[in-house]
């Protein structure tokens, strides 16, 4: 199964040593994608910046481009308040350029082995508070959060579902299908156990093995970063999961660190009608 070039999005961070939301905004618009998510790893949105934001916003739909979530990077419960604060910055973004989502990751943890219990439901209560918090903080501004399966806590079937529905589906989910292997969760399983609560996506793929793998599952499985469709994610039977449960929202494509517009266009042509 295909997707429509309209529906894709690509990062505001995207190539090797280039961090400029520009380029990646004029790259899209150059391979006629639907959207641009926009992210705090990009220069200019580092911290959050309504200035900044406005322009970069202005220069993105002024080609045509759609911004459908803000994507925050965030270790968040190593500082809760720090984050807290940071992420309200980003929400404020969101409502005055009038992005429906705000996207935030919780714990950017990725160590070998499983947590013990008592570890890990300190680490999710906490974890928990702050995005419940920023929930709250974002229902009056119009601007919905989402979380994504992410690291060794916050990952897996079990994890996501707990914490989207302790809000009340005040939270939606990130289906990212290449996120979800840190807990050995098979990505087609994930998208149809989050259903509807899925209200963005981001297209990733994995290389299994290799002599110096780049990361490590919960369960010891080796795996690295490779080109969209070179890999060993079956992103095809993704595709088919997110169309069974009748997601019409957009997908970003994830790359490692794209060397130039040879990689996108060797992607695009893969996963597009």
């Amino acid at each position: 199964m295909k997707i429509k070039r309209e529906k894709l999005c690509f990062y505001s961070s995207m190539y090797k040593g280039r961090s400029r939301s520009r380029e990646i905004i004029d790259c899209a618009a150059r391979f006629g994608i639907g959207g641009v998510e926009l992210m705090n790893f990009c220069e200019e949105l580092k911290t959050p910046s309504l200035d900044a934001a406005r322009e970069i916003g202005k220069y993105a739909r002024e080609r045509g481009l759609c911004l459908p979530c803000f994507s925050v990077g965030i270790d968040a419960i190593s500082s809760p308040e720090e984050s807290l604060s940071m992420l309200f910055g980003y929400a404020e973004i969101c409502s005055e350029l009038e992005i429906p989502y705000l996207h935030h990751t919780i714990a950017l943890d990725y160590r070998c082995g499983r947590l013990c219990t008592e570890e890990r439901e300190k680490r999710f209560n906490t974890g928990a508070a702050i995005a419940l918090s920023l929930a709250d903080f974002c229902a009056p501004l119009g601007v919905k959060t989402l979380v994504e399966p992410q690291g060794f806590v916050f990952n897996g079937i079990e994890w996501v579902d707990r914490i989207v529905s302790l809000s009340g589906e005040r939270i939606g989910v990130v289906a990212d299908i290449g996120n979800v292997l840190f807990a050995d969760t098979d990505p087609s399983a994930f998208i149809k156990k989050m259903g509807s609560r899925i209200r963005h996506a981001h297209l990733k793929d994995y290389l299994f093995g290799g002599e110096d793998p780049e990361y490590v599952s919960e369960d010891g499985v080796r795996f690295s970063d490779c080109e969209i469709g070179c890999g060993d994610i079956d992103i095809a039977a993704a595709l088919s999961a997110f169309s069974d449960i009748g997601y019409r929202g957009m997908y970003s494509l994830e790359f490692a660190a794209a060397d130039g517009d040879g990689e996108v266009a060797r992607v695009i042509d893969r996963i597009c009608d």
